[in-house]
């Protein structure tokens, strides 16, 4: 009874994700950009918050890429997150580079690399 169970509730889940399009919050699939709405200076490191939040991918711990015109700037992780915005930790920055206000920050493809 307990297989039958199971199967089904699989079943329920892989078709309701279906249905969605293959989209659920926060899925794996989500749009994993954002534009920088704003640079916070602090003691040690700025800290970098974003338009967008966990429904488009950004969750703690998450390494991203931030970018300008297509020309990659640094690197920042995700260290807080909530459905609509995030905020980042600046990692690395290119020699004389400033993120601002528009940037962009895009998920890396495999953030374990």
């Amino acid at each position: 009874m307990r297989v039958a169970s199971s199967i089904f509730a699989f079943l329920f889940v892989a078709t309701a994700v279906c249905v969605a399009g293959g989209r659920v919050m926060g899925s794996a699939e989500s749009v994993g950009r954002a534009a920088v709405v704003e640079v916070v200076a602090g003691r040690s490191t700025d800290l970098v918050v974003l338009a967008s939040g966990y429904n488009q991918g950004f969750r703690p711990g998450t390494v991203c890429t931030v970018t300008r015109a297509g020309r990659a700037l640094g690197s920042v992780v995700v260290a807080e997150s909530s459905e609509q915005r995030a905020v980042a930790l600046i990692l690395s920055l290119d020699d004389k580079a400033r993120i601002t206000a528009g940037d962009v920050v895009n998920l890396r493809a495999n953030p374990r690399i």
